[in-house]
């Protein structure tokens, strides 16, 4: 339960939920349009698998992105989104 009294804060939630059902229907009819299977909330699950890394040893500092599997690739390419670098 969200237990807002400040109007500001009331209208600041709604928002939030409004932005989210927008992307979620958006990233449902790309994957549709795609031929796709995968609804939203699975998409998103494969995706969240993608991890980024940092690792500062002395003074030098590696960054690293997991590497992408063929279904989340295939997401990205059906999101009409860039892979990440």
């Amino acid at each position: 339960p969200v237990h807002h009294r400040l109007p500001d804060r009331i209208r600041a939630h709604a928002m939030i939920c409004f932005l989210a059902l927008i992307l979620y229907r958006v990233m449902r009819m790309r994957l549709k349009a795609k031929g796709q299977s995968a609804s939203p909330r699975t998409a998103l699950d494969l995706l969240a698998r993608i991890q980024r890394h940092t690792t500062h040893i002395g003074t030098k500092t590696f960054t690293g992105t997991s590497r992408s599997q063929p279904e989340q690739l295939n997401l990205f390419e059906a999101l009409n989104i860039p892979k990440p670098a």
